[in-house]
């Protein structure tokens, strides 16, 4: 298993270039892509014919940045950054890339796309 096997359940219901990523089993992942229709793909297309669509952190809009800090995620110096399982779930749920996945080639930045 590579390098996105470790994180790619976390980020199901995000967009991909296909569809909505809607699950995965072993090394297959299922695609909606239009209403009514799945398609399964190989866990080692992600990152040749697959992306997965994520943001940066720093393009969170100025509501989800406040609403991450409600839900527990804190800048503070001199010790960085901390997060509560809260702050850390809103995150996935914005599909943020929290892994490194857009520079490692698994994933496209959002932002770049429009």
């Amino acid at each position: 298993m590579n390098q996105i096997g470790k994180y790619l359940h976390l980020y199901i219901g995000c967009n991909t270039n296909k569809g909505i990523f809607l699950g995965i089993r072993k090394d297959i992942l299922f695609v909606q892509t239009e209403p009514g229709s799945i398609e399964e793909y190989n866990i080692q297309n992600v990152g040749s014919t697959l992306f997965l669509y994520l943001k940066q952190l720093s393009d969170l809009t100025e509501e989800q940045s406040k609403q991450l800090i409600e839900e527990g995620f804190v800048i503070g110096r001199p010790h960085g950054y901390t997060f509560s399982n809260y702050g850390f779930v809103y995150l996935l749920s914005l599909s943020v890339d929290l892994f490194g996945l857009i520079n490692a080639g698994f994933a496209k930045d959002a932002k770049r796309l429009i």
